[in-house]
C-alpha cells in the first residue's frame, strides 16, 4: 500500500468519523401524528432513518391530517404529517398557545386519483362532472351532468378527519359541501376495497394508493380539454388538475434551530435518500430548486 494511498484513507476515515459519531449520538424517540395518506411514506422514512441511526426509533400515528395541528399545540407530537395546508383556524389555535406559527416544509407531491371499477366503461371525467358527482351545491358545474355518469352511482370518499377530504372539498368541490349519501370511509385502503368490489361504484383517494383492482380516471378541465392521467409525470409537471403537496408540519421557536432527532429526520426526508424512496410509496419528489427553498427554511 503506498504512502499516498495510506493518506487517503486516513483521510477519508477522519471525515466519516464525525458523522458517525453523530450517527451514534443521534438517539430518542421521534413521535409523528397525522396523516393516513403519509402513512406509507412515513413508514418507508422511519425504517431506512432508523437503519441510518440505531439509537432513533420513529413512532407514527395515522389518525389523518386533522389529529396533526392539535397534536403539535399539545406537545404530543415532534412531526405533524398533513395532506393538506393548516387552515387559518387550526394555525391561530397554535399561535395562541405558542405566541408563533408554526413551521411548514413541504416533502412531497402528490395527487387525487378518481377511480371507478374496472368493469366501468368510463375512462375520463371533467372537474364539473367531479362536482356534480360530490357535490350538493354543485358551485364548480356550469351544468347539470346526466347520461351514464350520474345515474346509479355509488358515491364515496374521505371521513372528515383527512386532509384528503378537506382538500377534495377546497379544490374539486369549489368549497361547496357533500352530498349527504357520499359513503365515507377512515382510510384511502377502504376507500379503494369498496371500489373494488362494487361495479357501480366510483370514489377518490390519494394516487399513491391505487392499485390494479381499480380503474383510475384520466381528468379534464373542461369537456373539450385533454384528460390527464393521475400518472408521476402529470403530476410533476403540474398538468394533472388534482395535484396537491404533502407537509410535515413542526414546533419551532423563531430564529431557535429545531431539536436534533425532529432536525435530522426533516434533513432526511428533503435529501437525495429520502426522495428517492418516494416512487415506493406512489409520491412524486420535490424539484432541485424546491428542495433548496425546504432546506433553507429549516436553516
Amino acid at each position: 500500500m503506498t504512502s499516498r494511498l495510506v493518506a487517503a484513507l486516513l483521510a477519508l476515515a477522519c471525515a466519516i468519523a464525525p458523522d458517525a459519531r453523530a450517527a451514534d449520538a443521534l438517539r430518542g424517540t421521534l413521535t409523528s401524528v397525522g396523516s393516513d395518506t403519509m402513512s406509507v411514506l412515513v413508514t418507508l422514512w422511519a425504517a431506512d432513518f432508523q437503519a441510518r441511526h440505531p439509537g432513533a426509533h420513529v413512532q407514527a400515528q395515522a389518525a389523518g391530517s386533522a389529529s396533526a395541528p392539535a397534536a403539535l399545540i399539545e406537545g404530543a407530537a415532534d412531526i405533524g404529517s398533513m395532506s393538506r395546508p393548516m387552515s387559518e383556524a387550526e394555525i391561530a389555535a397554535f399561535r395562541v398557545r405558542y405566541g408563533y406559527a408554526p413551521l411548514r416544509i413541504d416533502v412531497a407531491h402528490d395527487a387525487i386519483a378518481i377511480f371507478v371499477h374496472p368493469d366501468n366503461p368510463m375512462t375520463r371525467i371533467t372537474l364539473a362532472q367531479i362536482d356534480a358527482i360530490w357535490s350538493r351545491e354543485r358551485r364548480c358545474a356550469n351544468a347539470a351532468v346526466g347520461g351514464v355518469i350520474a345515474r346509479g352511482l355509488l358515491v364515496n370518499g374521505r371521513d372528515a378527519s383527512s386532509g384528503t377530504y378537506e382538500l377534495f372539498r377546497e379544490t374539486a368541490l369549489c368549497g361547496g359541501s357533500y352530498r349527504p349519501d357520499v359513503i365515507a370511509w377512515p382510510g384511502n385502503g377502504a376507500v379503494i376495497a369498496a371500489v373494488a368490489t362494487q361495479r357501480n361504484a366510483i370514489g377518490y383517494a390519494g394516487a399513491g394508493y391505487v392499485n390494479a383492482l381499480v380503474k383510475p380516471l384520466a381528468v379534464a378541465r373542461n369537456d373539450a380539454g385533454e384528460a390527464v392521467a393521475p400518472d408521476a409525470a402529470e403530476i410533476a409537471s403540474g398538468r394533472y388538475p388534482l395535484k396537491r403537496t404533502l407537509y410535515f408540519y413542526v414546533n419551532r421557536k423563531p430564529d431557535r434551530a429545531l431539536a436534533a432527532l425532529p432536525a435530522a429526520f426533516l434533513d432526511y426526508a428533503l435529501s437525495a435518500q429520502g426522495q428517492r424512496l418516494l416512487p415506493r410509496a406512489g409520491f412524486v419528489a420535490l424539484g432541485d430548486e424546491e428542495l433548496s427553498r425546504q432546506r433553507d427554511a429549516l436553516r
